[in-house]
């Protein structure tokens, strides 16, 4: 048990859908016309947010204030970010007016390393609001609801997963095929593993893993408990989307 696993703490799923929401605007298959019916079948891009003594974000999609109003969240301390995708980062440019008008502390931002030249480039405005922190593989980072070490993913270049060790050690894998054996050694004695599930199946070389993939992974893993997220709920074939599940 983690010196840290005293008081309340929650771990939020803010959003669980892939690079589109769901429904998607282009998209009139089935699942998406279901989506539009019923707003419990409805998906906003994946993120987390770990609840206790601070706020701290896993990632910050452009749904990211929606979500947080639904969470009633009404203060963030510190995000995690695990690539610079658009569905993971779009929602960093929201963050600044909040901070300035309610008087936070400077929000902590931990971002690969190799990606805080895109602050300078193209958040520029937000050098007042936040401070930067470089993450290194391997790394171990300490805030007072959760130790956080960094691991490779297998999506992009620069693409990191976390494992949080609080009341219990989560993984949070998201985006990623199969990782790296050195991400795998890391992840073995973890509670729970969080893990891209991108597409329902696959018929070209996509950086995700499809549903099956990941479940299949999983039960390599022997982890106790799995969530899957980052979820698109479509196929892929003849290069189109084609609506899923298929899984029963």
């Amino acid at each position: 048990m983690n010196e840290k696993s005293e008081g309340t703490h929650q771990l939020v799923f803010l959003g669980s859908g892939g690079p589109f929401p769901l429904p998607q605007f282009f998209c009139s298959c089935a699942i998406c016309n279901a989506a539009r019916l019923d707003p419990a079948e409805r998906r906003t891009r994946a993120s987390v947010a770990l609840i206790g003594e601070e706020v701290t974000l896993i990632d910050a999609g452009p749904d990211l204030e929606m979500q947080l109003e639904r969470e009633s969240i009404s203060k963030i301390d510190n995000i995690f970010i695990t690539h610079w995708h658009y569905d993971h980062i779009a929602g960093l440019g929201a963050i600044g007016y909040p901070q300035a008008l309610c008087g936070w502390k400077p929000i902590d931002i931990y971002i690969p390393e190799k990606l805080l030249t895109h602050f300078s480039h193209e958040l520029e405005y937000l050098k007042e609001q936040i401070i930067l922190h470089p993450l290194h593989l391997g790394e171990n980072i300490s805030l007072p609801d959760a130790d956080w070490k960094v691991v490779k993913t297998s999506h992009t270049e620069n693409s990191v997963g976390f494992i949080i060790d609080s009341k219990i050690k989560v993984a949070y894998l998201v985006d990623t095929t199969l990782p790296p054996e050195d991400t795998i050694q890391e992840i073995v004695d973890t509670d729970v593993l969080i893990l891209d599930a991108m597409f329902d199946s696959l018929d070209t070389k996509w950086r995700h893993f499809t549903v099956q993939e990941a479940i299949d992974f999983w039960k390599k893993t022997s982890i106790p408990d799995c969530i899957l997220t980052h979820l698109s709920c479509h196929r892929w074939e003849n290069r189109q989307w084609v609506a899923g599940f298929s899984f029963e």
